[in-house]
């Protein structure tokens, strides 16, 4: 188990000075993290000076600057401020940085251009760089690679040529606390790749395009790196070009045979549907997921979704619309531009008030094709409604099979 109370050696003259989060319980107060979070902020030594990259959330500063000083000694030898991205969760620490070291800020122009609506920053401090742009600090060579809206329209990253670490800041993080490992070959990697692909749906995967955009950007300049170290979650160093690998996959999945159903039951009426439902997609030779929205959270739900052919939405109505679990689900996907025109079945069941073609609606805003028929249950679901579960099953089943040849061929 490494230390993670203390600055920790990345390669020879680049140090790891973040720090773990354990206390919050939804990351950006949306996304669930029972494994907690890290904000990795990085420190190099250029030889006659420092160059901080980075930094961590407010919350934290005090565990940070300790860090930091324990590395640098006297502040006032950092030369230069890196900061590839300005959102809080990487500089709560900034202004205090500036401050106490006087030292100018490498920020993408854009960046430049907004960061005084986050933080209070002396323009004169603003050491605005080109896409491309080399800048040489003591003996370090610095190369600023933007990688807009990844996910914010400053963002970009940094790439230390000499010492060969790409520091990305939120491309290629993940949730999960560090604490077994710095690094992919330390650390239960395929946990962390568990935590990376749901962090990449949540945070990352509505920029699906720009994810590819900026691994076709880095692809050429990777024989030189030895590490990538995001700001959340491990860094890469056995194998670099694992996080853009499955950056690019997630980012286009490989669609799977596989339809997720989704749902919610208030009294057990729809789960009813819902095994008759999963026996015909089965026997008809489908993977089925059935996720409860009501014990499973949103941001579960896209990670699990993100490689299913197919989607079924399960629920009765509620105050003449939805039950709110399934109002957050849909809204996401709608948000996330989460559907890709991928096939989509609704079942919902009523009392007195059908709303089908209102769910049908908000699952098309979503960005899925809606497949007919549009099942409709009057509460408890009787021998000849659960017959709709065959018919929707028949016709879904074949619009997997459309989807999956599509991308054979494609």
């Amino acid at each position: 188990m490494r230390d993670f109370t203390r600055p920790l050696r990345v390669t020879d003259d680049v140090y790891w000075v973040g720090v773990n989060d354990r206390r919050k319980v939804r990351f950006e107060n949306m996304w669930p993290i029972p494994e907690g979070i890290s904000y990795n902020a990085y420190v190099i030594d250029a030889g006659d000076g420092f160059i901080a990259v980075d930094g961590v959330e407010e919350e934290y500063s005090n565990e940070y600057f300790s860090k930091l000083t324990e590395v640098v000694g006297d502040l006032s030898r950092i030369r230069l401020i890196v900061v590839n991205h300005l959102e809080p969760d990487h500089q709560g620490t900034l202004e205090e940085l500036v401050r106490r070291t006087g030292a100018p800020v490498a920020i993408s122009g854009i960046g430049a251009k907004m960061i005084n609506d986050f933080y209070d920053m002396p323009r004169d401090r603003l050491r605005p760089v080109s896409d491309g742009e080399v800048l040489e600090v003591g003996n370090k060579r610095l190369r600023f690679i933007f990688t807009p809206w990844l996910h914010w329209p400053e963002t970009m990253m940094t790439l230390d040529e000499t010492d060969g670490v790409l520091f990305t800041c939120d491309a290629f993080g993940s949730y999960r606390a560090l604490g077994e490992g710095l690094f992919d070959d330390e650390a239960p990697l395929d946990e962390y790749i568990r935590e990376a692909k749901r962090y990449y749906v949540n945070i990352v995967g509505k920029y699906a395009k720009n994810t590819l955009d900026a691994v076709r950007k880095l692809r050429p300049l990777m024989s030189s790196v030895k590490v990538v170290a995001p700001a959340h979650g491990i860094l890469y160093r056995s194998n670099p070009l694992l996080p853009l690998n499955l950056s690019e996959e997630w980012a286009l999945p490989r669609l799977e045979r596989e339809v997720t159903i989704v749902y919610i039951s208030m009294y057990g009426h729809t789960v009813k549907a819902l095994e008759r439902l999963k026996e015909g997609l089965r026997s008809r030779g489908l993977n089925v997921k059935a996720l409860d929205a009501a014990e499973v959270h949103t941001s579960y739900i896209l990670s699990e979704a993100n490689n299913s052919a197919g989607v079924i939405f399960m629920f009765p109505t509620y105050d003449a619309s939805m039950p709110m679990p399934l109002f957050e689900v849909l809204y996401t996907f709608q948000v996330k531009l989460f559907g890709r025109g991928r096939p989509a079945g609704v079942v919902t069941s009523y009392g007195w008030g059908p709303i089908a073609k209102i769910a049908a609606e908000q699952v098309q805003r979503s960005g899925f094709k809606v497949v007919e028929p549009l099942v409709t249950l009057r509460t408890r679901p009787r021998p000849e409604e659960l017959e709709k579960m065959e018919e929707l099953a028949s016709s879904m089943a074949k619009a997997v099979d459309e989807v999956m040849a599509s991308q054979r061929t494609a």
